[in-house]
C-alpha cells in the first residue's frame, strides 16, 4: 500500500511522514529545493527542576467548601489563582534538511510516495532527458535517517544543509557535517498570552545532528556560507547520506560493512517484523493519487479501499513514532515544525495520550507501547511529589499533561505569573490523568498473560495510582466522591446565576468511573499474582460507597453529579462515556442506554467536530453494535477531519485521530471485551466482502476473519508463543 501524489507538497500537512520512533522526517519533495523537517525525540524546551506550587495544599479544604456550598464559580477562581503551577514544556523541530539542486525546473513525470508496506518514501521526475530519484527512509537498527539521490547521468549538482531555529554552530571534517545546538530554558504555549513566551539560558538541553556523506561518484567539498556549513557535489549519478541526531551511531562503519542494500534490507526486515503481522483486505487499490481519492470520497465517490489504506496509515505512524527504548509518541506523534506548537506538542493526558495506544493492543504492535509502560512507570514515580504538594495524597498524580521532564503538576501559570490564566481551571484541574494512563496496564496482560510484566510494571504502578485514587476520596452524603472535580474541558451553566458558568464541581462521572477501573484493575492483579496486599480492605471500603452514576432529564448519563444545563450540549469531550470505551465497565443495559442517549444528544448539536473526537465516536458506536453510525463517522473521519497526507486534522494535525481510526477498523471487525469474543460486531454494509488476518485478541491469540456478502465465511483463531 502507499500514498502518492503528482505534486510536491504545498504545506506542511501535505509532507511525507517517515520515522524510526526517535528520528522523524517531513519530505516536502520539491523540484529545486528538497526540504525535509526534522524532529527528534528528545528535543524540548526546559530542564529538569521542581515545577510544583508548594501553597496549593493549603486552599484545597477552601475549594471543597465553596464547591460543597454550591459555589462553583468561587471555587473554580480560588484554584486557579492559588492551586496551579508553571505550564509544561514545549516540544521543539530540530530543524529542517535542505537539498538544492542544480538542474532546470522543466519536470516531467513527477511523482512522489510513501510505501507504508516497506517504510519507504521517493521522489522521482524528469528533467531535461535526466531521470532523477530520491530515497528516503529512517531506520530504527541503523538509529539513522538515509538518503539516496540518483541520476539518469553524471550531472547530478547538490548543495546540502542543515538549518535550525535551536542557536545552531557548526563544525566539520571531510564528508562530515555536525549542528551543534541549545535548547531554550521554558517555552509557553502557543495559547498563552506571554510577554515572554520563550526564555534562553544555559540550563537548555544541548543536542548535535551530524550530516555524514557516505558514497558518491561524484566530487565533494564542504565550505562555509556565512557560518553555516554546506555540503557541496557535483557531476554525480548517486549520492548518499545519512542524517543522525543526539545518537552517536556509526554510520560509516556500518555502509562500509553493508552497504546501501545492506542497511535498506536491516531497515525493511526490522519494519516488517511488526508491520507484516496484520493485514486487511477491502478491495483492490486504484491507481489514482491519494489527494484526489481523498477529494472524490468528499464529493461523495465511495472508495472502500481507503478505509484499509487510512488502517494500515495508522500502523505505520506508529510504528515510525514509537519504539523499544524511546519515549512516547506526542500529540504529533514525532513530527512538529512549529517553534511553539498547538498545545505545546507534548502528552496531553485527558484523553490525548491514552488515544495514541488505543490501536497498539488489537492492531499486534504490543511492542511500541514499551515507551509508554516506561513513561507511566517514570510518571508514577515523579508523580508523587506532586500528589503530596498539590493534594496532600499518597500515590502519584499527572494533571491535565505533561512533558519530557515528566512534570505532573496542574498547569496555568505563565512564566514569571503568580496567578493562574483566567478559565484555565476547566482543562488544568484533572488530578487522574495519571490514573487513566493506567488502563492499559491491565489490558495488556489480558492481552498477552505476561506474569512477568504484571509483576514488575503493572503492580507498582497500579498501587501508586490505587493509593492516590483511595486518598483523593473524601465523604460526602453518604458516599465517596473526588472534589474538586472536573469533566475534561467542559462547561456547565451555574444554576440560579444566569451567564455564569463553572468546570469545578464533585464526583464527575468520568472519575468516578477511572477510580472504580483502577480499583477493579489493582484488585485483580492481586488476584493474579496471589499478593495479599493491605491496600486492598481500604479500596473495597470505598468502592462499595462510591458516588453512583445517574440518569439526567433528557434520559442522557450525566456529566457531572448534578443535572447541570452544558455551555456547549455538542462538546468534543465525551468523558462521561469513558466506561462504555475504552473502559469495559458499562454492561448494564440502563447505562448503556442512557450513553446511547447521550451521544446522541452530543451529535445532535455538533459534536464530533475534531478528528480525535470523531474518533472516539467510532469506537463507542462499534461497540454498541451499530454498524451504520460507526461508518458514518468513520466516513467523516477521512472526509471532514483528514489532511491530504492522511494526517488527522483537529484542527491543526494531531495523530490521535488517526491511531483512534484504526483501533475503531479493529473493532469494528472483532471485539474481545467483558469475557466475550465478537466477530463482525459492527461490519458496515458498504463492506461487503474482505479479510483480515493477524488483528490480536486477549489471551495471547491472533484471528483471521473472512466474509462474502456481509456474512462470516471463515475465521481462525492461532495461539501465540
Amino acid at each position: 500500500m502507499e500514498l502518492y501524489y503528482k505534486q510536491p507538497a504545498a504545506r506542511w500537512e501535505e509532507t511525507l511522514p517517515i520515522g524510526n520512533g526517535s528520528l522523524g522526517g517531513m519530505i516536502w519533495g520539491n523540484i529545486s529545493q528538497e526540504l525535509i523537517g526534522l524532529n527528534e525525540e528528545t528535543i524540548w524546551s526546559g530542564y529538569q527542576h521542581d515545577k510544583n506550587n508548594k501553597n496549593a495544599l493549603e486552599f484545597l479544604p477552601e475549594a471543597r467548601k465553596l464547591i460543597f456550598e454550591g459555589k462553583n464559580a468561587e471555587a473554580q477562581r480560588l484554584v486557579e489563582e492559588k492551586m496551579l503551577a508553571e505550564f509544561t514544556e514545549s516540544y521543539l523541530p530540530l530543524g529542517n534538511l535542505k537539498i538544492v539542486f542544480s538542474h532546470g525546473s522543466n519536470v516531467e513525470n513527477y511523482v512522489r510516495r510513501l510505501d507504508i508496506d516497506h517504510a519507504l518514501a521517493n521522489v522521482a521526475y524528469d528533467v531535461d532527458g535526466v531521470s532523477y530519484s530520491r530515497e528516503f527512509f529512517a531506520s530504527f537498527p541503523s538509529k539513522a535517517m538515509y538518503i539516496r539521490l540518483s541520476s539518469s547521468a553524471s550531472v547530478m549538482g547538490i548543495q546540502v544543509s542543515i538549518e535550525s531555529d535551536l542557536k545552531p554552530v557548526y563544525e566539520s571534517k571531510p564528508g562530515m557535517i555536525r549542528m551543534n545546538g541549545t535548547c531554550p530554558e521554558h517555552v509557553d504555549p502557543s495559547y498563552v498570552d506571554s510577554e515572554t513566551p520563550v526564555i534562553w539560558g544555559d540550563r537548555g538541553q544541548k543536542f548535535h545532528a551530524d550530516l555524514t556523506l557516505l558514497s558518491t561518484d561524484g566530487t565533494h567539498e564542504i565550505v562555509f556560507e556565512e557560518e553555516k556549513a554546506v555540503l557541496a557535489v557535483n557531476n554525480a549519478s548517486e549520492i548518499i547520506i545519512a542524517l543522525t541526531a543526539v545518537r552517536n551511531p556509526d554510520v560509516v562503519s556500518e555502509f562500509n560493512s553493508c552497504g546501501y542494500k545492506g542497511v535498506k534490507a536491516k531497515h525493511e526486515l526490522d519494519y516488517g517484523n511488526l508491520y507484516n503481522r496484520v493485514e486487511l483486505d477491502l478491495g483492490s487499490q486504484p491507481d489514482v493519487p491519494t489527494d484526489i481519492r481523498l477529494q472524490n470520497m468528499k464529493d461523495g465517490i465511495e472508495d472502500t479501499a481507503m478505509y484499509a489504506l487510512y488502517f494500515q496509515y495508522g500502523r505505520y505512524l506508529l510504528i515510525s513514532s514509537s519504539r523499544e527504548g524511546g519515549i512516547p509518541a506526542n500529540l504529533q506523534g514525532i513530527w512538529n515544525w512549529e517553534f511553539r506548537a498547538p498545545w505545546s506538542c507534548n502528552f496531553t493526558t485527558n484523553i490525548n495520550a491514552q488515544m495514541n495506544y488505543w490501536h497498539a493492543q488489537s492492531c499486534n504492535l504490543a511492542e511500541c507501547l514499551e515507551p509508554y509502560f516506561n513513561f507511566v512507570k517514570g510518571l508514577s514515580i515523579k508523580g508523587q511529589k506532586t500528589a503530596q504538594t498539590h493534594f496532600g495524597c499518597r500515590g502519584f498524580t499527572v494533571s491535565h499533561n505533561t512533558d519530557y521532564w515528566m512534570n505532573t503538576n496542574p498547569v496555568g501559570v505563565a512564566h514569571g505569573k503568580t496567578g493562574g490564566q483566567e478559565n484555565s481551571g476547566c482543562y488544568s484541574f484533572f488530578p487522574l490523568g495519571g490514573a487513566w494512563m493506567c488502563e492499559e496496564f491491565w489490558k495488556h496482560y489480558e492481552y498477552h498473560r505476561n506474569k512477568e510484566f504484571l509483576k514488575e510494571t503493572a503492580y507498582p504502578v497500579l498501587k501508586q495510582a490505587a493509593l492516590f485514587c483511595a486518598d483523593w476520596l473524601v465523604p460526602y452524603q453518604g458516599y465517596y466522591v473526588t472534589c474538586p472535580s472536573a469533566s475534561p474541558e467542559n462547561v456547565f451553566l451555574v444554576p440560579g446565576k444566569e451567564g455564569e458558568t463553572a468546570s469545578l464541581t464533585y464526583a464527575c462521572t468520568m472519575d468516578m468511573t477511572i477510580i472504580r477501573e483502577v480499583f477493579g484493575d489493582f484488585k485483580k492483579i492481586c488476584a493474579e499474582l496471589e499478593i495479599e496486599d493491605e491496600l486492598l480492605q481500604e479500596i473495597e471500603e470505598k468502592e462499595a460507597k462510591l458516588y453512583p452514576y445517574k440518569i439526567g432529564k433528557y434520559g442522557q448519563l450525566q456529566e457531572w453529579p448534578v443535572d447541570y444545563e452544558e455551555s456547549e450540549p455538542g462538546h468534543r469531550h465525551i468523558s462521561h462515556l469513558y466506561g462504555m470505551y475504552p473502559a469495559e465497565l458499562f454492561e448494564e443495559e440502563y447505562l448503556k442506554e442512557a450513553c446511547r442517549k447521550t451521544l446522541d444528544r452530543r451529535l445532535e448539536n455538533g459534536g464530533g467536530h475534531t478528528g480525535w473526537s470523531c474518533g472516539w465516536i467510532v469506537q463507542v458506536f462499534a461497540v454498541m453494535g451499530d454498524a451504520k453510525m460507526s461508518f458514518e463517522y468513520l466516513r467523516t473521519l477521512l472526509t471532514r477531519s483528514t489532511y491530504p497526507n492522511l494526517w488527522d486534522m483537529h484542527p491543526p494535525f494531531q495523530i490521535d485521530g488517526n491511531f483512534a481510526g484504526s483501533a475503531a477498523i479493529a473493532n469494528m471487525l472483532v471485539q474481545d471485551r467483558g469475557g466475550e469474543l465478537k466477530i463482525l460486531p459492527a461490519l458496515p454494509e458498504e463492506w461487503k466482502d474482505g479479510c483480515v488476518k493477524g488483528l490480536r485478541i486477549k489471551g495471547n491469540r491472533t484471528i483471521d476473519i473472512r466474509w462474502k456478502d456481509h456474512v462470516l465465511e471463515k475465521y481462525e483463531i492461532h495461539e501465540e508463543g
